[in-house]
């Protein structure tokens, strides 16, 4: 009986003891962890520099955010090099295209996220036609912008042909009108842009002072080609031209762009604008390249006695950008189509970045 107590006695001590000593190591062990925390920070820091090494995009980012455009949550796949070569190759194809048609083509590509640009013959005076009216209308959105005018002030038709009055011929619906009739300057704004109304344009010109004074605001954003100043160039006919409303498709890019900015900066005062753009009646050109879930705000211009036809637009897309696309030729189905193609070329370019 004594042997067994011995033994149970024994058998406790050592417990306790192995207790003791484990309590002891446990302490020690909790001690020097908050003494040297390297382990925890170390994995810490690496995970940020994963993230911080991955390829980003350059230059001033865009914050444009449209409740029209769709959810894209994807992200650019490409290295900076494969994009720089990616853009070498997208030159190379729409100068291929162009060069392959008879007739004068100009166009002008400029990235809003990043900053990259993209030209052919961007600087060569061509027929403005009526993709000039999105300066005009531009102008007039932000004079309304800062207090200057109000979109619902009244204006009377004049009926006497332009400059005199109002009186355009080609497209609209205004001509038709009773002289005298009363149009809000919001009426004949969204009438320019929509149907491409040539005497709601004139209105809106005499309202702000006349075209020499629109193309102050104008040549203050860009006049590579200015729009009042007779330019001279050979024509696709390979006849001499000499005559002002011409402009270029880089000065046509600014314009789009400044409208950009400017919407950007208070959405709210240009948003009517930038949907009447993207509700034309006009869906050649630009659109025709772009898939249908990104919007495309454009103004079209097309006039058969010069064999024009032209698009410049915003793009709201993975990257929002601004095309141009200015044609010269004796076919203008041709020439709208080429156009489409040409904007799809850019429109495979951005998407191949992301996919």
């Amino acid at each position: 009986m004594r042997r067994q107590r011995r033994i149970i006695v024994g058998l406790c001590i050592t417990i306790c003891f192995l207790s003791v000593i484990a309590g002891v190591y446990f302490i020690v062990s909790l001690m020097n962890r908050s003494a040297n925390p390297s382990s925890v920070t170390q994995t810490t820091v690496s995970s940020v520099a994963d993230v911080s090494s991955a390829p980003v995009l350059t230059g001033t980012e865009s914050s444009q955010t449209s409740s029209t455009v769709p959810n894209d949550s994807s992200s650019q796949t490409v290295t900076p090099e494969q994009r720089t070569a990616a853009l070498a190759s997208l030159k190379s194809a729409i100068s291929t295209l162009l060069d392959s048609q008879s007739g004068r083509y100009s166009a002008y590509y400029v990235n809003l996220a990043n900053g990259e640009t993209l030209g052919y013959n961007e600087s060569s005076p061509m027929v403005a036609a009526s993709s000039i009216k999105i300066a005009f209308n531009t102008d007039l959105y932000k004079q309304a912008a800062a207090g200057l005018l109000s979109m619902d002030t009244a204006m009377q038709y004049n009926s006497a042909p332009y400059p005199q009055g109002d009186f355009e011929a080609g497209t609209g619906s205004i001509q038709t009108s009773a002289d005298g009739t009363s149009y809000t300057l919001s009426d004949l704004s969204h009438l320019s842009i929509t149907i491409s109304d040539n005497c709601a344009t004139n209105m809106i010109l005499r309202y702000l002072g006349g075209v020499d004074k629109v193309n102050e605001y104008m040549s203050g954003i860009s006049a590579v080609v200015n729009y009042r100043i007779a330019a001279s160039y050979t024509d696709y006919l390979g006849q001499t031209q000499s005559g002002k409303q011409r402009t270029s498709a880089a000065d046509l890019a600014m314009y789009a762009k400044d409208l950009y900015t400017l919407s950007e900066a208070s959405p709210d005062d240009y948003a009517v604008l930038i949907d009447d753009l993207s509700h034309t009646e006009y869906n050649w050109g630009i659109p025709a390249g772009v898939p249908s879930a990104y919007p495309v705000a454009h103004k079209v211009g097309f006039n058969p006695s010069y064999g024009s036809n032209n698009d410049v637009g915003i793009v709201f897309a993975q990257e929002d950008y601004i095309l141009c696309v200015m044609t010269e030729s004796g076919d203008g189905a041709k020439a709208q189509d080429l156009i489409g193609q040409v904007s799809k070329l850019v429109s495979d370019y951005i998407t191949s970045c992301y996919s």
